[in-house]
């Protein structure tokens, strides 16, 4: 018999946070839809109506663990001096996440050889949540980020980004005052309104 849930328990949670479990413990590729039911204690059934299959199941765990992440980050990003060190931040935030367990390689999909793609439909929602972070941050420091930037367009390509980073090793194995040149030089400039400025500040780290 499985657990009957009363009406105040929300069953897909349930679901979602065994799933989270199994794919913890035993990662991604070595979990079924049977061992994450059995951790739920609902029938296998239940977890394909509610939530779907396993590709669905992979992604709302994903969602929920960056929602999670992003709001950790969200508060140190606004106490950042301005939009060039938030964004710097964000990006090496986040690839040291994917990096480590707390995103794990759920972002760049073991599943499909961990080449910076990531699982299926998971590109849509997690460009407006980093929309939605560029956004916040374009209201922070006013004037900081290009007016040729829209703020989805900018959230899906820090998605990219971040995959790349997070997936793809360079050959010096830089270490982080290395990625985060890396970052100013290549990413930023397409991202401030004042380039010129942005050129500046990257001469004087650089010296």
């Amino acid at each position: 018999m499985f657990t009957r849930w009363p009406d105040n328990v929300d069953v897909d949670d349930v679901i979602l946070d065994a799933a989270e479990r199994c794919f913890t413990e035993a990662g991604v590729s070595n979990t079924t839809i049977e061992e994450i039911a059995v951790a739920a204690d609902v029938s296998r059934i239940t977890v394909y109506r509610r939530i779907g299959n396993r590709d669905q199941l992979v992604l709302l765990v994903l969602l929920r663990v960056t929602d999670r992440f992003l709001s950790t980050l969200r508060p140190r990003l606004m106490t950042e001096s301005d939009l060039s060190a938030a964004l710097v931040l964000l990006v090496r935030s986040t690839t040291r996440a994917v990096r480590r367990e707390d995103l794990s390689l759920l972002f760049a999909s073991t599943e499909r050889g961990a080449i910076g793609v990531p699982i299926p439909g998971v590109l849509a929602p997690l460009t407006d949540r980093f929309g939605g972070i560029v956004a916040m941050l374009a209201d922070q420091f006013p004037a900081q980020l290009s007016d040729n930037i829209q703020p989805a367009e900018a959230g899906e390509w820090l998605v990219r980004i971040i995959v790349s980073l997070a997936t793809f090793e360079r050959i010096d194995k830089p270490n982080e005052a290395d990625v985060d040149r890396w970052i100013r030089t290549f990413v930023l400039p397409a991202f401030l309104a004042d380039r010129g400025r942005s050129g500046r500040a990257l001469r004087a780290t650089a010296d």
